[in-house]
């Protein structure tokens, strides 16, 4: 979403693609929900404008050869290689490799929808949050004298992470298409909610220790966090 406004109950929301969804308790009226849409009409276009920007500078991934895709901060190009010979039969599951800077997809000519490439370019974004961010949670988790009581890793639009009561972090595994020090940023971030669970002074004062420049790293991932959508669900690409 591209933007969000509350009252007494109603919900405005701006979708990335422009279009507006209203929430409302079953006891409002129509005319309460009108209402409350014609004073944020100039808010709403406001929106829609930024929403019409980011597409212009962000469209649909195509999931072609020679486009670019973001790991680890840096651009990846995506190409695609034939299974070796005598297998091309038989494999039907395809699989990615990061080979320099090149995002490899080997699969058969005759399987490369866009449906299939996007879940192995997603299997592979979830496989690589896997295998680095757990290493990174136990780096900081050493430093900074605390211990999360689980790790686990999940796909949302817009939230990068969280920490529950109880202690159990969850990390957004599309954060990996970020740099390494946003990546550390936010490590960082849910770890220091073990210790405080808000954002006081207190919170940012930890989280500062560890991560001196976290109000950039902040902003960058505000300025780019529509830029993983090509990762979510599928409605938004077209073959």
């Amino acid at each position: 979403m591209f933007g969000r406004r509350r009252r007494e109950g109603l919900r405005l929301i701006v979708q990335r693609d422009g279009s507006i969804k209203v929430s409302a308790p079953l006891r409002a009226t129509l005319q309460l929900v009108e209402n409350f849409v014609l004073t944020n009409v100039e808010w709403i276009e406001t929106q829609q404008a930024k929403a019409r920007d980011h597409q212009a500078v962000h469209p649909p991934k195509q999931f072609i050869a020679g486009e670019k895709i973001h790991l680890f901060g840096l651009e990846r190009e995506l190409i695609f290689e034939e299974p070796p010979d005598g297998r091309q039969h038989t494999v039907r599951s395809g699989a990615v490799a990061l080979i320099e800077n090149f995002l490899v997809v080997t699969l058969p000519k005759s399987e490369r929808s866009v449906a299939m490439i996007h879940s192995l370019v997603c299997k592979f974004f979830d496989q690589q949050a896997r295998l680095h961010l757990p290493e990174r949670v136990d780096y900081f988790s050493k430093m900074m004298g605390v211990k999360p009581s689980g790790l686990s890793f999940r796909r949302q639009k817009t939230r990068w992470g969280s920490c529950s009561p109880t202690g159990h972090i969850s990390l957004n595994w599309k954060i990996v298409f970020a740099p390494e020090d946003v990546i550390d940023y936010l490590v960082v971030h849910e770890l220091a909610h073990l210790v405080h669970a808000n954002h006081s002074k207190y919170f940012w004062d930890l989280v500062k220790i560890y991560s001196p420049e976290c109000q950039k790293h902040r902003r960058w991932l505000r300025t780019h966090q529509f830029e993983t959508s090509y990762l979510d669900a599928l409605t938004s690409v077209t073959e």
